[in-house]
């Protein structure tokens, strides 16, 4: 384990259908929803049912997000950053898209201002919590692209293996990345998936949060090549250079 890491494991719990907390578009349903948890009281990326914790054992306790979907079609549905290390993260509303015709199959989740997204519901006579997960449909609906996002996280659905995690410069050192990353990493627990892991290969920037990474064991392979920057030539005009360049 690398000095300093903390496992994170998931609590996994089914929320019946009229349940607190089972309000919103997926009130009709049960949910299944898992709690990221920061301790080292389970081995690194397991997930364990909440019945099965010891008695008095609070879910509060070393939590740092939850995640929710719809237990008859596995859909997400909501992300809530709870932790410290995600206390700074600006309300977001995020899309999923799974690529199941991709060979191997990808899943995405692309991250968007909440007032933007807000704002745009309000024009349609809707309205969205800041932490939903929508789906490409209501994105679409909503007017929302790619010029909007705020960040993304890509990966392989069958192997966990991490593609592509990026975040607009002006949106840096926010907590956006983690909130991604948890979002990611609950959804394929509660699915039943490999959990997130990094190659070798990654940029400066990515190599620079790898070294900062408080948490999760075992999951950034020592790096093997360098990629080249992703931050495209007219987003860093007007951002501060500590959100543009790595830092120690």
């Amino acid at each position: 384990m690398r000095r300093g890491r903390v496992p994170v494991w998931w609590a996994r719990s089914v929320l019946p259908a009229g349940a607190p907390g089972a309000g919103g578009a997926d009130a009709g349903v049960d949910l299944v929803v898992v709690h990221a948890i920061a301790t080292d009281e389970q081995p690194d990326r397991a997930v364990v049912d909440v019945t099965d914790l010891p008695p008095g054992r609070a879910l509060t306790e070393g939590r740092l997000a939850r995640v929710a979907m719809r237990a008859d079609t596995l859909q997400l549905v909501r992300t809530e950053p709870l932790g410290e290390a995600v206390a700074s993260a600006p309300p977001l509303v995020l899309v999923e898209r799974v690529q199941r015709d991709a060979d191997p199959v990808e899943a995405e989740l692309v991250a968007f201002a909440h007032a933007d997204v807000a704002q745009r519901a309000v024009a349609l006579g809707s309205a969205v919590a800041p932490g939903a997960v929508v789906t490409q449909a209501d994105a679409a609906r909503l007017g929302l692209s790619t010029v909007a996002q705020v960040g993304a996280v890509r990966w392989r659905a069958a192997t966990g293996e991490l593609r592509e995690i990026y975040v607009a410069p002006a949106q840096r050192r926010q907590g956006v990345a983690t909130v991604l990353l948890l979002t990611a990493e609950g959804a394929a627990a509660a699915r039943g998936w490999p959990r997130l892991w990094a190659g070798g290969v990654r940029t400066a920037l990515g190599e620079a949060a790898a070294r900062r990474l408080r948490f999760g064991v075992g999951r950034v392979a020592a790096l093997t090549r360098l990629a080249p920057p992703m931050t495209p030539a007219a987003d860093r005009v007007g951002v501060p250079h500590r959100q543009l360049e790595p830092a120690d």
